[in-house]
């Protein structure tokens, strides 16, 4: 049939798009989400490379006429990579702020809490779970999508389909947002810490001076009050801190997509 003759040698090329947008969907906020049916993700990456397939296709190929079995796997692995790449990197601010709940939920006495999460396919605390769902609300308020899609798109116009080694990928970036994203997880968790750090000490105060108290029962729910009164205060500074760090990871990893042009 003439249609099937026409697509036979767009097959491969197409298949080396795909992989690279299919990369995305494994570290990449919301996209790597397992409550959002396999079948949704998988029909949303092929038609999003259909969309921009045409595109892609004027900034050269490999040609797939002289690519024996071994070179299109590797092949395919670079594409995936670059697609792993920006996910993994977007993600971080996320991780930290989860990171951050984790701290805090520990420190009040809920790391027994644990629940499942269906968002990473495992158990985590309530306040890392709080924390969690609501960095990816910010993150999707905050045009986190929309800058990764970006991102992606500039990476077909910098680098073509099977030119990128793993030369380019920037360790040092991610070494740096990595820092960051520490830095984020503790400043979210110091007004918690603070806030059970005196409330430790008022406790130590009450046992040396009124023994006969039970000081472990009250000062368990001690903390949780707390701890809890004190994040539900700062609930705004934490929105503000992520919303930061997540437009400075957006700008970096943007930069990064901008300087695969010049490395070539």
């Amino acid at each position: 049939m003439p249609i099937i003759e026409y697509l036979q040698p767009l097959a491969v090329p197409f298949a080396f798009v795909l992989a690279r947008i299919l990369g995305l969907f494994l570290f990449t906020p919301l996209l790597s989400s397992t409550v959002v049916p396999s079948q949704f993700k998988a029909l949303f990456a092929f038609l999003f490379a259909i969309a921009i397939f045409p595109g892609a296709m004027r900034h050269g190929f490999p040609q797939a006429a002289v690519l024996d079995l071994a070179t299109i796997g590797m092949v395919m692995f670079g594409e995936l990579l670059i697609g792993v790449v920006l996910g993994l990197l977007a993600g971080l601010p996320i991780a930290a702020l989860q990171m951050g709940g984790f701290i805090m939920g520990y420190q009040m006495g809920l790391g027994l809490a644990q629940a499942y999460n269906p968002e990473m396919d495992g158990s985590d605390d309530v306040i890392s779970q709080l924390l969690f769902f609501m960095g990816i609300a910010v993150y999707i308020a905050a045009g986190g999508l929309d800058s990764v899609f970006v991102a992606l798109l500039g990476t077909f116009e910098r680098v073509p389909v099977g030119a990128f080694t793993s030369q380019q990928v920037p360790l040092d970036l991610y070494v740096s947002i990595l820092a960051s994203g520490l830095e984020l997880a503790v400043r979210v968790a110091t007004p918690v810490l603070g806030v059970i750090l005196l409330a430790l000490l008022a406790m130590g105060f009450v046992m040396k001076t009124m023994p006969q108290i039970n000081i472990l029962s009250v000062g368990f729910a001690a903390k949780i009050v707390a701890g809890l009164s004190m994040l539900t205060v700062s609930v705004g500074a934490v929105d503000l801190a992520l919303r930061e760090d997540l437009f400075v990871t957006l700008d970096q990893v943007l930069g990064w997509v901008d300087s695969l042009g010049g490395s070539r």
